[in-house]
């Protein structure tokens, strides 16, 4: 079930791997993929599962939207959240760049959890 209020959600062609709800992405080479990186500056969140080389759904990093995510391991309600590998997100550490923040824990890897999209992707304190 999609979820995302009153942030942009906006339309951009999908790289050549299906994408599902939740999973971070950034943009390379103009198309949708997920991030592969703690480093990685996220684009966005999936707001419904996308096809293969088709058109995904995603609420903008900055934009205030309040979306699923897919967590990493277990994450606190109130946690600052950076992208991860596999397009996940998990508890940000010094110096990585904050995508959001928890509006609900999260106790294991895979679990979907609401998440507001923060102001600026800013990195965190060091």
């Amino acid at each position: 079930m999609p979820l995302a209020n009153d942030g942009p959600i906006l339309a951009f062609d999908n790289g050549a791997s299906a994408i599902a709800q939740g999973k971070v992405v950034k943009l390379a080479a103009g198309k949708t993929v997920v991030t592969t990186a703690t480093t990685d500056v996220a684009f966005g969140v999936i707001t419904e599962d996308a096809a293969a080389d088709g058109q995904a759904a995603v609420a903008v990093a900055g934009s205030g939207a309040v979306v699923l995510a897919e967590a990493n391991a277990a994450v606190a309600l109130g946690a600052d959240l950076m992208p991860t590998s596999a397009g996940r997100v998990a508890t940000a550490t010094a110096g990585k760049h904050v995508l959001g923040v928890a509006l609900e824990a999260a106790t294991a890897q895979g679990d979907l959890i609401k998440v507001v999209l923060g102001q600026s992707n800013k990195p965190t304190a060091s």
